[in-house]
């Protein structure tokens, strides 16, 4: 049994992607195989790390991860059993490349690792819009939530230094971001514990962020939700995430979307069906009926005689597509309409009406407008083939 990729780095849920990153260096540098030579425990250990920082360090996969566990990921992280290779997992190159100087992992998967004094990009940040049916149709415009999230500091403008003061270099690593370590025959550049990589110390931390250069905050974000939206879909809102570190980029939001049910349409894609209970006489006889769509008001032209079970389609009646032009089609499935009280004038005619076909009665006036259909339900019905006006 797979142990839980969050068990497995030491963390809770509710981890950020920085805490998932050091999170994973930490066992990285503790049980690599080159550190640890024969050691097959270690070597597992490294291996099982690294599968579950490839999958917790991917918003997608973390998400579906998340939801349904090692299931959702085809049981193993990814459907095919895990055998290691940087390229796999977003950041290898990053973390790895910091035990050989970028070597052996940046230069030969093209990777780049970040320079000393280069902020990191913010963390990208989900939000789930439960939606209307008809909004989700037609589309939102200013669409506003309030999203919590790390902003920078307006007191120190995110460099994390009280004001008046700046940053400084790291008198450990002089300013590189990085140390040496010897081990055997190999010498390994490790971020430097002091500085934690970034090169320069804050002497004299912001009171308001504690040196941070970011806090909590809970921000209004305005966007579009696109007409023909539908369930599961994410709109991505770019530069919406997390402020990131010492002016690294801000992280995305991405909005999935949750569309409401709604009681009369069933939605299929873009198509839409809908139950359309139409008079018993007008089956019979044929005629015009009038049909309410999300558009406004239709109509179709039934054929004497059409089954109960039938299916009308309206054409460009349904969902609008979201990418493409046009809609989707609505499918009215027919469903006989049968009144439940009549009174006594009509209950006679129908009776009559009923021994006319059980006896063969084929006569016009048993069958046409003028016979019984008419006067038990009333109306008048014009006949077509047409099957919409």
């Amino acid at each position: 049994m797979k142990r839980d990729y969050y068990e497995v780095l030491g963390l809770d849920r509710s981890a950020s992607l920085d805490e998932i990153k050091k999170a994973y260096r930490k066992l990285a540098m503790q049980h690599h195989p080159d550190q640890n030579p024969g050691d097959k425990a270690s070597e597992e250990k490294f291996k099982e790390a690294a599968e579950a920082y490839g999958v917790l360090s991917d918003q997608e996969k973390r998400s579906t991860y998340d939801q349904f566990g090692h299931a959702g990921l085809g049981g193993n992280g990814g459907g095919q059993s895990f055998q290691f290779d940087p390229r796999q997992f977003a950041g290898f190159e990053d973390i790895l490349g910091s035990f050989f100087g970028g070597g052996l992992f940046g230069d030969a998967f093209g990777g780049q690792r970040r320079r000393a004094g280069q902020g990191e990009p913010g963390s990208d940040l989900q939000y789930t819009l439960r939606i209307p049916f008809r909004d989700a149709v037609f589309g939102l415009e200013n669409q506003q939530i309030e999203v919590p999230r790390l902003e920078s500091c307006e007191t120190c403008g995110g460099n994390g230094c009280a004001p008046g003061t700046n940053p400084q270099s790291c008198p450990q690593c002089r300013g590189t971001g990085q140390v040496a370590m010897r081990q055997g025959f190999f010498q390994m550049a490790m971020p430097c514990p002091r500085c934690e990589g970034r090169g320069k110390i804050i002497p004299s931390p912001c009171g308001t962020c504690r040196g941070q250069g970011r806090i909590q905050k809970r921000s209004t974000v305005t966007f579009r939700v696109p007409a023909g939206v539908d369930r599961g879909m994410r709109l991505r809102l770019v530069g919406q995430g997390e402020a990131g570190t010492g002016n690294g980029p801000r992280g995305d939001l991405y909005i999935v979307c949750d569309v409401q049910e709604d009681p009369r349409y069933q939605r299929d894609g873009v198509d839409l069906h809908t139950k359309q209970e139409v008079p018993w006489p007008l089956l019979v006889l044929g005629g015009k009926l009038r049909i309410e769509t999300l558009y406004g008001e239709d109509h179709i032209k039934l054929d004497p005689g059409t089954p109960s079970d039938t299916v009308v389609k309206l054409v460009n009646a349904g969902v609008p597509r979201t990418r493409g032009s046009g809609r989707g089609d609505l499918y009215l499935h027919i469903r006989a309409a049968v009144p439940k009280k009549l009174s006594d004038e009509q209950q006679v005619l129908a009776r009559q009406l009923l021994e006319s076909l059980q006896t063969g009665d084929e006569s016009p006036a048993a069958v046409t407008e003028e016979g019984l259909l008419a006067k038990v339900f009333g109306g008048h019905h014009k006949k077509s083939k047409k099957k919409r006006a």
